[in-house]
């Protein structure tokens, strides 16, 4: 009996990493949302004198707001006679007789709503010239490597994070600093990764599974750190992850390989496929040994497309992970812990979109029923539109369970835009998707630029500032699918060729401009074909 396929022990692995990973993000937004001084008592709900200053207090800060502004009319205001009014806290549907509240396990830390707020997106600041630096790193040492070393030291620096969080602000803006340039290289060596081991015809779906555990970590993460909140310690959440992430890093190290074809433990059948088809070849796709054609990349239209589409992507991001917990807390009084588990849904149905999608997207393209191009243009568009239209009705409404269900419907739509640009520099080329990658990802700059808006906004608990900032993620939105309609390409490009493979790779463009001939060449026609 031949031995089960080791590419699914890899996609294994890369999911659970990813996803330890990203619930550490998780875990250090409650845990800061938890600990700022906005958070109130879990009595001041039946508070009737508290909650009627913390309504006038918020009259002030409208009629202040509103002053400095003049007419602003398209603010989101609770409808009268509301059940749910501003401010006003949500009792915990989910934890029940929290023994940490007011304990020696517990803790305040005094930060407000703006250094919150800067704690996140100083990592976000880190990730840019991070990303610049990592299209270097991935042409001079194995992709596997350069991910175990990344996770190793994200492990390290949020076992550190706790005790510098007790001590100085300034301390903890370093580790986030740090800790976003060490995980920048990440992403694009999964992307050299996950083109080395998948099969023709399933790159989307082999890397949303490979990727899907950064976006259902937040989900699973908020079970999890909200009981840790409750039951055990303010930090606890923080500490087990980090030990998990370490554990996870050694695994990698030890059972990955860069490519396919040295991985000694690969069957018959398998290695027969990946050695016949175009899509893998001797040395993998890593860009080591090929001189990366800068130029071309910086000046690629295409490129630029994927570069506005992840901006997007980071920005939601951005709005999502980091602001939400903040906006439920303060527009609805909802504490830390809950407002994790409200994150639930928006989560899981943004990954179980992207799944749908990429299977959807990989048949379409294997079919012959969509050129990639098309199929691209077309997940990326529909998502973000989707996404525009879901949070600007997030800010409209009036009871904090319309807000989720809209925020809900929001990242389901997002999920769509993953085999749109998610999967785009593994087709422009084979040799420096990595590189590609490393470009593109310094969009997420626009994280940092979105929760610096945020900060400098009014400190208050009105809906205002959440207005601006959600119809600020809704216009990224909608820009960037038009200009990915535009711009962005789903073929090789000329100089994402390597070096010594130019005759089989132009012989290989010739046969597959050949073979889709038939295909529809646009949009328009994709709509007749489909």
């Amino acid at each position: 009996m031949e031995r089960p396929s080791y590419r699914y022990l890899i996609l294994c692995l890369a999911c659970v990493g990813f996803m330890i990973s990203f619930s550490l993000r998780s875990a250090f937004i409650m845990t800061v949302t938890h600990t700022s001084r906005l958070e109130e008592e879990p009595n001041s709900f039946h508070n009737e004198r508290s909650h009627l200053q913390r309504e006038n207090r918020i009259d002030k800060f409208d009629h202040i707001w509103n002053s400095s502004i003049g007419n602003y009319s398209w603010e989101a205001r609770p409808a009268n006679g509301s059940t749910v009014a501003r401010g006003q806290r949500v009792e915990s549907l989910f934890y029940r007789g929290c023994t940490v509240y007011n304990t020696s396990r517990d803790y305040e830390s005094g930060y407000g709503f703006s250094e919150s707020v800067q704690f996140y997106s100083v990592y976000y600041l880190g990730m840019g010239p991070g990303y610049l630096t990592s299209a270097f790193i991935l042409s001079k040492l194995e992709s596997h490597y350069v991910i175990a070393a990344g996770f190793y030291a994200t492990a390290v620096l949020h076992i550190l994070l706790p005790v510098v969080f007790t001590l100085s602000g300034s301390g903890v803006m370093v580790i986030r600093l740090l800790n976003g340039f060490v995980e920048s290289a990440i992403q694009p060596a999964i992307v050299v990764i996950s083109k080395s081991w998948a099969f023709k015809g399933e790159e989307s779906t082999f890397l949303s599974i490979t990727l899907v555990g950064t976006y259902l970590s937040p989900a699973l993460a908020s079970f999890f750190v909200g009981a840790c909140l409750c039951y055990i310690s303010w930090h606890a959440s923080l500490y087990i992850l980090a030990g998990l992430l370490l554990v996870w890093a050694l695994l990698w190290h030890l059972f990955s390989y860069n490519s396919p074809l040295d991985c000694p433990h690969l069957s018959v059948t398998d290695m027969k496929r990946y050695k016949n088809e175009q899509n893998t070849g001797a040395k993998g796709f890593s860009s080591k040994g090929h001189k990366i054609p800068w130029r071309d990349i910086l000046t690629s239209k295409p490129v630029w497309a994927i570069w506005v589409a992840v901006v997007n992507k980071n920005s939601n991001l951005a709005a999502v992970s980091a602001l939400i917990p903040l906006f439920f807390k303060e527009v609805y009084g909802i504490r830390a812990a809950d407002s994790g588990l409200l994150l639930i849904a928006p989560f899981v149905s943004n990954s179980a979109s992207l799944l749908l999608s990429s299977y959807i997207s990989d048949r379409l393209i294997s079919s012959g029923k969509l050129k990639t191009t098309a199929a691209r243009k077309w997940m990326q568009c529909l998502g973000a539109l989707g996404e525009a239209i879901f949070l600007i009705c997030t800010i409209y409404v009036s009871d904090w369970r319309l807000a989720a269900a809209f925020l809900t419907l929001a990242q389901a739509m997002t999920g769509l835009c993953f085999p749109g640009f998610g999967c785009n520099t593994m087709d422009l080329s084979r040799h420096f998707a990595g590189a590609i990658s490393g470009v593109v990802n310094t969009g997420t700059f626009m994280v940092f630029v979105i929760t610096g808006i945020a900060s400098l906004l009014p400190d208050h608990g009105g809906p205002n500032k959440w207005t601006v900032i959600f119809w600020i993620n809704a216009g990224i939105a909608a820009f960037s699918s038009i200009f990915y309609l535009i711009f962005a390409s789903g073929e090789i490009q000329p100089w994402g060729i390597g070096k010594g493979e130019e005759n089989t790779e132009r012989s290989s463009l010739v046969r597959t401009s050949q073979n889709e001939e038939e295909q529809p060449t646009s949009l328009a026609d994709s709509v007749k074909t489909l």
